[in-house]
């Protein structure tokens, strides 16, 4: 596997520490649900997945890191799906729906992902 071009790795990096600033947003949501304040949450929630957008297919830089490799291209698509499942949370009746949802598929998905990220920057 080639090594990052020294774009892609400052692209990463950064792409790495808003991973972790949107995992911690999470937690917040998570606290909204559980505090009562669901109309919070479903704010922050909506707002959060929707800064995914500029990451997804069209993102050429992405394409680069990702496309490179069939396993993480796979790893890609599956992260992608988990936002599209998340962006349906506010939808959800139940508080305890929501924080069930975010905290058993999308936290872990985010940790998974982050791991993935952060073993591309290691070998790059």
């Amino acid at each position: 596997m080639e090594t990052l071009t020294a774009k892609q790795q400052r692209f990463m990096r950064r792409y790495e520490e808003w991973i972790d600033q949107v995992v911690d947003a999470l937690m917040m949501v998570v606290q909204f649900y559980r505090d009562g304040h669901e109309e919070q949450g479903d704010r922050l929630l909506a707002e959060t997945m929707a800064g995914f957008e500029r990451f997804g297919e069209e993102n050429m830089t992405m394409q680069s890191v990702f496309g490179r490799d069939e396993k993480h291209l796979h790893e890609w698509d599956l992260f992608q799906q988990q936002i599209n499942e998340t962006l349906e949370v506010p939808t959800f009746s139940e508080p305890v729906e929501k924080v069930g949802h975010v905290t058993k598929r999308t936290l872990p998905a985010f940790q998974r992902w982050r791991t993935i990220v952060a073993s591309i920057l290691s070998e790059g």
